[in-house]
C-alpha cells in the first residue's frame, strides 16, 4: 500500500510502539470554553502538553518509486518530502505527514489538509491486510499531524492559511454526510471526526476554526482573489460566521476587501464568493452589486465556462434576495447564446446545475421562458434521468411551475423519474412535486398514487407549508388517498394550527370541501374548519375592465345578472343569471386564469370549475378571454356571443 522502504516502515512501527498521547486531552483543551484571539496554540501547548517529538531523530527520506518529491531549493541540501497530489489514499498521506513533519514548510503541511478530502472521496486502492493500520497508531499520527498545523498557523502566509481551513472544512462537509452511517467507518474518519466536529457530529469545532479566522484577518489585507474566495466558501461549507470583539465578523471584512479588489476575480470565484454569502444566509448588498455591475459591464461572459460558475451564481443573487434584473439577463443571453452556437452546449450542464438555473429565475421573478424552454427541451431529449436526484427533480418542475412555464412532456418524463426514486424523497420533495404538478393543472395519477405511502410515512415532518401544499395538491388532482389523509394527518394540522399563513388556510378549506362533500370522508374539527372558511370568503373581489364588460352585455341581451355572488362553498360567482328557469355561473376567465397568460386552466380555476357544480349544483359557463378579444369593440357581435354561449333567445 504505501510503496516504502523497508527501513522507514520499521522505523514508523517502531515510534509507535514507543510514544503515546494521552487521548482525549486535545479535544478537552479545543472545546474548552475562553479560548482569546490568537491563544488556541497557547492553551494547547501549555497545560503540560508534552512534546514528545522533538528530541526524536527522523529517519533518512526515501524515494517512493513513481511517486514525485519535493526539490531542494536554496544554497544547501535537505532531504526532499513527496509530493502530496502523488499519493492515493488518506492513509498513504498521513504515513507521510508523519514521517517528513519536521521537514515540512508551512506550504507542505497546508497541501497534507487540501489532500485528504481530495482521497476521502474516492475509492481507495485495494490494501493488504497486513499493511492496516490500528487506530491507536492512526490516531497518533494524525494528532501530530494536526498539532504541528495548530501550532504552526501563527506562521501561515495567506495562502496556507486559506488551504488548510478550506482544506478541514470539505473534510467536515464530507463527515457530516456519513454520521450516524451504518458502514463500518475507516480509522482515519473517527479521528478526524473527532478532531474537527462536535460530538453532536453536525456542528465544525468552531474553537479550531475561530482561531483560523481570527489569524486570517490579521493579515487579510495580503489575501489575493482567489484565497478571499475560498476562504468565504470554507466557512459557508461549515456554515459558521466568526465573530469578532468589534461587533464584526468574518464575512465583513472579507466583503470590504472584496469590493475593492472585484476585478481580479475569476468566475469560479465571483460564483464561490456570492454562493458562500447567500449560503450563510449574511445579506451584504453593497458586495452584491458591485459584483454584478461589474459582470454585466464585461464585453462577454466567455470567461463563464463552466455550468456551475453559472448556476451558483445565479442561485446565490435569487437566495440573498439582491434583485438585479440585468445580472439575470446578462447570464441568460449568455446561455442562450452558447445554445444556439453549440448545439450540445446543455449536456455539460449536471441536473443540478439546470435546476438550480431554474430555480434562481423563477424565485426571483426573472421572467425568461425561452431559457426555460430551451432546459425543457433539453431535459426531454436525455437519454434517461437517472443522474437528477429528489431535489433536483423537484426544484425544477417547481421552478417550472413558479414561473408558470408549460412544457407538458417534460413534467410527464419528470415524473416518470420522480416515481422511480419516491422512497428517497423528503418531506418538501414532496410538497413541492405534488404542488408543482397541481399548480399546472397536470393530473398525473399515476404521480398521485405512486407518492402517497411516502408522503404518508413523512407526516410527523412536514411544516405547515408542507400540509397546506400537500393537501391541496390532492385536492386538485382529485386522487384519493386514505393512508394519507387519516387522523394523523388532522392532528397534525391541530398541532400546526397557529402557524397556518392565510393562504394554507384558503388551501385547507377547499381540501376540507374536497374531502367531506366531494368524497363524504372525515374533514377539519370544527373550529379549524371555521377559521379556514373565514379567511377564504375574506378576500374582497375585484372585478375587472373585462367583468364589468360581460356582464354589462348580459344585461344588454335581457338578463339580470347578479355579481360576486357567495356560494355556500365559500366560491363567488362572477356572475350570476337566469336563462329559461336554469340558474348558471358566468366565470370571466382572465389572463390570470391561465398558465402562463396562455390558454391551459391554472388549478385554481380547475378546482372551482369542479366544486361550484358538485357542491353549490351551479352549472358554470366560462367566457374566456381570448374569445373575447377577439370581438373587439363590436358591442352585436359581443351579445350573440353570449346568447349562443347560454342558449338563450329573447
Amino acid at each position: 500500500m504505501w510503496r516504502r522502504h523497508q527501513a522507514v516502515q520499521s522505523t514508523v512501527q517502531r515510534w509507535l510502539g514507543h510514544y503515546r498521547t494521552p487521548v482525549g486531552l486535545r479535544k478537552h483543551f479545543l472545546s474548552s470554553s475562553s479560548v482569546g484571539r490568537s491563544s488556541l496554540c497557547t492553551v494547547l501547548f501549555s497545560a503540560g502538553w508534552p512534546s514528545i517529538f522533538s528530541n526524536v531523530n527522523h529517519p533518512s527520506p526515501n524515494r517512493y518509486g513513481d511517486v514525485r518529491l519535493f526539490s531542494s531549493r536554496g544554497g544547501h541540501r535537505r532531504p526532499r518530502i513527496p509530493m502530496m497530489k502523488d499519493l492515493h489514499s488518506v492513509e498513504e498521506v498521513i504515513v507521510t505527514a508523519y514521517e517528513y513533519l519536521n521537514l515540512m514548510s508551512r506550504r507542505n503541511v497546508s497541501a497534507v489538509w487540501a489532500r485528504i478530502p481530495q482521497l476521502m472521496t474516492k475509492r481507495p486502492q485495494k490494501q493488504h491486510v497486513s499493511e492496516e493500520i490500528s487506530i491507536d497508531d492512526m490516531r497518533l499520527m494524525i494528532e501530530r499531524l494536526f498539532d504541528n498545523t495548530v501550532d504552526g498557523i501563527v506562521d501561515c502566509r495567506f495562502r496556507e492559511i486559506t488551504e488548510t481551513t478550506l482544506g478541514m472544512a470539505k473534510i467536515v462537509q464530507i463527515l457530516r454526510k456519513r454520521a450516524g452511517g451504518r458502514r463500518k467507518e475507516d480509522a482515519y474518519r473517527i479521528i478526524l471526526r473527532e478532531l474537527l466536529l462536535n460530538e453532536d457530529n453536525r456542528t465544525a469545532n468552531r474553537k479550531l476554526f475561530q482561531f483560523s479566522a481570527e489569524k486570517s484577518i490579521d493579515i487579510l489585507h495580503e489575501f489575493d482573489a482567489r484565497c478571499l474566495s475560498n476562504l468565504a466558501y470554507a466557512y459557508a461549507l461549515i456554515e459558521y460566521v466568526p465573530k469578532f470583539d468589534d461587533g464584526s465578523d468574518l464575512f465583513d471584512h472579507i466583503a470590504m476587501h472584496s469590493a475593492e479588489m472585484k476585478e481580479e476575480f475569476k468566475p469560479q470565484e465571483v460564483s464561490n464568493m456570492v454562493w458562500a454569502y447567500a449560503t450563510v444566509g449574511v445579506s451584504h448588498p453593497e458586495l452584491f452589486e458591485k459584483i454584478a455591475d461589474h459582470i454585466v459591464g464585461l464585453k462577454s461572459l466567455d470567461r463563464f465556462t463552466h455550468p456551475q460558475d453559472v448556476s451558483n451564481t445565479v442561485w446565490a443573487y435569487a437566495t440573498a434576495g439582491v434583485n438585479h434584473p440585468q445580472l439575470f439577463e446578462k447570464m441568460a443571453n449568455h446561455v442562450m447564446a452558447n445554445h444556439i452556437a453549440r448545439h450540445d452546449h446543455l449536456r455539460d450542464f449536471k441536473p443540478q446545475d439546470l435546476s438550480n438555473i431554474v430555480w434562481a429565475y423563477a424565485t426571483a421573478g426573472a421572467k425568461y421562458p425561452h431559457l426555460f424552454d430551451k432546459m425543457a427541451n433539453h431535459i426531454v431529449r436525455l437519454d434517461h434521468l437517472r443522474d437528477f436526484n429528489p431535489q433536483d427533480l423537484s426544484n425544477t418542475v417547481w421552478a417550472y411551475a413558479t414561473a408558470q412555464v408549460s412544457h407538458p412532456k417534460m413534467f410527464q418524463q419528470l415524473a416518470k423519474a420522480a416515481v422511480q426514486c419516491k422512497e428517497e424523497f423528503i418531506s418538501q420533495d414532496v410538497a413541492n412535486i405534488l404542488w408543482s404538478y397541481a399548480t399546472m393543472g397536470i393530473v398525473d395519477k399515476q404521480l398521485f398514487s405512486s407518492v402517497e405511502p411516502t408522503a404518508a410515512k413523512l407526516i410527523d415532518n412536514y411544516n405547515n407549508q408542507n400540509l397546506g401544499n400537500i393537501a391541496w395538491a390532492f385536492a386538485v388532482a382529485d386522487v384519493d388517498a386514505p393512508t394519507l389523509f387519516n387522523d394523523r394527518f388532522i392532528n397534525k394540522c391541530l398541532k400546526m394550527r397557529d402557524r397556518f399563513s392565510l393562504e394554507e388556510l384558503r388551501q385547507l378549506h377547499q381540501w376540507h370541501l374536497w374531502q367531506t362533500k366531494e368524497k363524504s370522508r372525515t374533514g377539519l374539527p370544527e373550529e379549524l374548519q371555521d377559521r379556514c372558511y373565514k379567511e377564504f370568503i375574506s378576500e374582497e373581489p375585484r372585478p375587472s375592465k373585462l367583468q364589468d364588460d360581460v356582464v354589462d352585455q348580459l344585461s344588454s341581451i335581457g338578463l339580470d345578472p347578479k355579481e360576486e355572488v357567495l356560494m355556500d362553498s365559500g366560491y363567488r360567482i362572477d356572475a350570476l343569471v337566469e336563462v329559461t328557469g336554469k340558474t348558471l355561473g358566468v366565470e370571466v376567465d382572465g389572463p390570470s386564469h391561465f398558465i402562463g397568460k396562455g390558454k391551459s386552466p391554472l388549478a385554481k380555476t380547475i378546482l372551482k370549475r369542479r366544486q361550484v357544480p358538485s357542491i353549490d349544483g351551479i352549472e358554470l359557463v366560462s367566457v374566456p378571454y381570448w374569445d373575447w378579444d377577439k370581438l373587439g369593440k363590436n358591442q352585436a357581435k359581443k351579445q350573440e356571443y353570449l346568447r349562443q354561449l347560454l342558449g338563450f333567445d329573447n
